[in-house]
C-alpha cells in the first residue's frame, strides 16, 4: 500500500497506510497526515529517530531543551559491553512535551518505541523519568537521559541561532 501512497518508504509506514485505507473502507475516518514517522537503521550499533531533530529545530525556530547522555549511562548497555553511542531528546522549552528522540546504540529501535508511545499519548518527559522501569533493561536508560534535565540542560534558541545554558 505504502509503495503507491507517496508515504515514506518504510515497511511499518506501508502497514499503517493499509490500516488507514482499511479503516476508511469499513466506516472509519483515519488519515496519514500528522502521524509520526519513526525510522531505524539496523546497523551495529543501531540508529533510531523520531520527531524533531536538532537540525529541524534550528530550521523551524522552535525553542527546545536538549538532553543527551552516552550509552555508557545505560546500565544494561554496560552489562552487554555495548556502550557505544548515545541517547538524545529534544523537549519543548516552555513545557515538558517531547519533540524528538534519537538513539544510537544497542537496541536503539526498541528504546525508541517507548518514547514514541509517550509522544503519541502526549505524556511529558517526566512520566518516563519517574517511571519504575524494569532493571536492567535498555529502556531503563531513559531514566538517566530524562534525569539529566534536573541538573543541567541547554535551551536552544533557534530564533537567534545561539545556545545558552539554563
Amino acid at each position: 500500500m505504502g509503495e503507491v501512497a507517496g508515504s515514506p518508504q518504510f515497511t511499518h509506514i506501508s502497514v499503517d497506510d493499509f490500516r488507514v485505507v482499511y479503516a476508511n473502507l469499513t466506516g472509519g475516518n483515519r488519515v496519514t497526515t500528522g502521524r509520526q514517522v519513526p525510522y531505524c537503521l539496523f546497523t551495529d550499533p543501531e540508529l533510531a529517530r523520531i520527531g524533531l531533530s536538532e537540525t529541524d529545530g534550528k530550521v523551524t525556530g522552535i525553542l527546545y531543551r536538549l538532553f543527551k547522555v552516552p550509552m555508557e549511562a545505560n546500565l544494561r548497555a554496560r552489562t552487554l559491553s555495548e556502550t557505544r553511542g548515545f541517547l538524545k531528546t529534544l523537549v519543548e522549552a516552555d513545557s515538558d512535551r517531547i519533540l524528538g528522540f534519537t538513539a544510537f546504540g544497542v537496541g536503539a529501535g526498541e528504546i525508541l518505541a517507548t518514547v514514541q508511545i509517550a509522544m503519541v499519548a502526549g505524556l511529558p518527559y517526566t512520566t518516563l523519568r519517574d517511571a519504575g522501569l524494569t532493571h536492567p533493561t535498555l529502556v531503563e536508560g531513559l531514566i538517566p537521559l530524562f534525569s539529566s534535565a534536573a541538573s543541567a540542560h541547554k535551551v536552544v534558541d533557534t530564533r537567534r541561532a545561539q545556545t545558552s545554558a539554563a
